[in-house]
């Protein structure tokens, strides 16, 4: 029995240590919660409407409900900590003194994402990620145990970090002309979001919010939006709303198109999302 809940476990922590040349990544969500840390590279994080700009030691922390992307400003080699979990399995060990999962939602929506580490914690963290991998590799006998036993050293680790930075300003400014219409969407996403409609509402040449998008964001206003729109369809399924209800609130018009979507975004299908976030289980990765 211990085995087997040991091994749902540490199927649902997904730990990826990774060098290569940098490419394009589109607006993305989680089925959990993931940590990224940087270690080489030339690179912007953009969380909901904040962009932080990264350098090594730097560590990104996001839930399932905030879509993020990595942008990159130059072609320098580009290598990455990442590990994707399912905060179920940090929340059997929460105590009624210690969240493990505070720093990933008890903080505002999109914001103090980013931890500017010293070196001391850096080395830290270096160190409980070799563990990890070192763990994975041999998968000797109590591994499972072991990588466990790590996993929580981490969210440990992290969040007393998180603790003596929680007032840090780690942002950028995005452009005076983005802020609103990033606030106007995310107000309106039940509703038609044209380009059109933003150029007439914000006396912005559509071509130019365009260029402005992807300078900042590295990305289209086309995928922000569909990212936005199936985050929240994602949260109106969590609270119990029928697949038609999250599908037309959250603005898809067209169910089968909202279907196709959410499948590619998500990894699953929204009734097969929505049941198993009812019972706490892991989801599927998202794209």
């Amino acid at each position: 029995m211990l085995d087997r809940y040991l091994r749902e476990i540490n199927q649902s922590v997904k730990y990826a240590h990774v060098t290569k040349a940098v490419h394009n990544v589109d607006f993305h969500l989680h089925a959990g919660c993931e940590i990224y840390f940087l270690i080489q590279g030339d690179v912007r994080y953009f969380v909901e409407k904040t962009v932080y700009p990264l350098q090594y030691g730097d560590l990104m922390i996001t839930n399932e409900h905030e879509i993020h992307k990595p942008t990159f400003d130059s072609n320098e080699l580009y290598e990455r900590v990442t590990i994707e979990f399912d905060p179920m399995m940090a929340k059997a060990f929460a105590t009624p003194d210690y969240d493990p999962l505070a720093c990933f939602y008890n903080r505002p929506h999109g914001k103090r994402n980013k931890l500017s580490l010293t070196p001391k914690e850096t080395s830290q963290l270096l160190e409980l990620f070799k563990k990890y991998e070192s763990i994975e590799r041999h998968d000797a006998d109590g591994a499972a145990v072991l990588k466990l036993a790590c996993m929580m050293e981490v969210l440990v680790a992290i969040n007393r970090i998180y603790h003596r930075r929680a007032h840090a300003n780690n942002e950028l400014d995005l452009h005076y002309k983005l802020t609103p219409i990033l606030d106007y969407i995310e107000l309106h996403l039940h509703e038609p979001l044209t380009l059109e409609l933003l150029q007439n509402r914000f006396f912005i040449n559509k071509y130019y919010l365009l260029r402005l998008f992807k300078q900042y964001t590295g990305s289209t206003v086309h995928e922000y939006i569909v990212s936005k729109r199936i985050a929240k369809a994602k949260k109106y399924l969590s609270e119990g709303m029928s697949v038609l209800e999250a599908c037309m609130g959250c603005g898809f018009n067209d169910y089968s198109s909202f279907l196709r979507m959410f499948k590619q975004k998500v990894g699953t299908v929204p009734k097969e999302y929505q049941q198993r976030a009812r019972l706490g289980q892991p989801s599927s990765r998202d794209s």
